[in-house]
């Protein structure tokens, strides 16, 4: 088979971080013996390093504090949904005693408005913490 520059190329990225087989490792080592200004290049590319935006300028912790605002994130993002769900089923609930049974939005439907009222804003809640989180 003939490896042409194109395969070496897709293969770079693999035989710079050392994720990749033997065999690749010997045809990318063997091409660029061979191919002096391919090596050249690859020497040029690795030894270059990317400028820091100056728009965003990152400190040694910004990573652990992305962690821990993302975790934080999700948390009231589970609890939200949790009780998006209970104030969303309460009005539906019922309690069966002595034979008869007792349908909340039937017997107090106040109260099953109060629950379904709550259940949509907790709902709305955690539509804009997702949309929060995807930005």
């Amino acid at each position: 088979m003939n490896i042409t520059k194109d395969i070496i190329a897709d293969l770079i990225p693999l035989y710079l971080s050392d994720d990749c087989s033997e065999d690749t490792k010997r045809a990318v080592t063997e091409y660029i013996a061979e191919h002096p200004d391919f090596a050249e290049q690859l020497r040029k590319i690795t030894a270059a390093s990317l400028p820091p935006d100056p728009a965003n300028p990152l400190t040694a912790n910004d990573e652990m504090k992305t962690l821990k605002r993302t975790h934080t994130l999700l948390q009231r993002q589970k609890y939200l949904m949790g009780f998006a769900f209970f104030f969303s089923l309460t009005p539906f609930s019922f309690l069966y005693t002595d034979g008869r049974m007792y349908w909340l939005f039937l017997e107090a439907p106040v109260s099953a408005s109060i629950y379904a009222g709550i259940g949509i804003l907790l709902w709305i809640l955690y539509v804009v913490s997702r949309r929060s989180i995807n930005k």
